[in-house]
């Protein structure tokens, strides 16, 4: 829909930047005389910025800017509004990213242990190769290392390639094509 009767989307700033004005005459139908957005015009800005927003979020934020109740977003209300749409769209879309603030102190925490097992692992080398300690603290020592080498193995993300099931797939594709390798075709003679 373009602009209703009544609305006219302001002049495009010097800037070039998008107001919530502009927006919302676009979204507006153009035989909408009251110059008020109904959930369907509302649920029409997701689907123009192809945000896959779920429907009961889209009811979420059209409630919080109908400051009025009255089912309907006049122009002071999407303005009015604007900010917190645009700030739960970025929370969104982080989120999606895997880009949370959750998601932001997992990776700073996993971080820190991978480097603090890290130097772990460099000093108790270094005190084994250069002091050449007794049976025990060696025996020590390489329990560390296995612990941090475990620790490390354990914490990684697996590439999709890496499970077995992946592999048991590749091969069962690769037989059920019949290629055959020249190894296979010599001993198969």
């Amino acid at each position: 829909g373009g602009p209703a009767p009544g609305v006219q989307p302001p002049a495009a700033p010097p800037s070039g930047r998008l107001l919530p004005s502009d927006v919302f005459a676009l979204l507006l139908d153009a035989d909408d005389a009251k110059a008020e957005l109904s959930m369907d015009e509302f649920a029409e800005l997701f689907s123009r910025l192809d945000l896959r927003i779920s429907a009961a979020r889209r009811e979420q934020l059209f409630a919080f800017m109908d400051l009025s109740g009255n089912g309907r977003i006049d122009q002071k209300e999407f303005e009015a509004g604007w900010d917190f749409l645009m700030e739960q769209m970025v929370d969104d879309a982080a989120d999606a990213m895997g880009l949370s603030d959750a998601h932001i102190f997992l990776a700073c925490v996993s971080l820190l242990l991978w480097l603090v097992l890290l130097f772990t692992f460099i000093f108790l080398a270094c005190q084994g190769f250069l002091l050449g300690t007794g049976s025990f603290e060696a025996t020590i020592q390489s329990l560390f290392i296995c612990v941090s080498g475990g620790m490390t193995k354990a914490f990684r993300q697996k590439r999709a390639g890496e499970s077995e099931h992946s592999v048991n797939e590749l091969v069962q594709s690769i037989l059920a094509s019949g290629e055959v390798s020249a190894i296979d075709k010599r001993s198969a003679s």
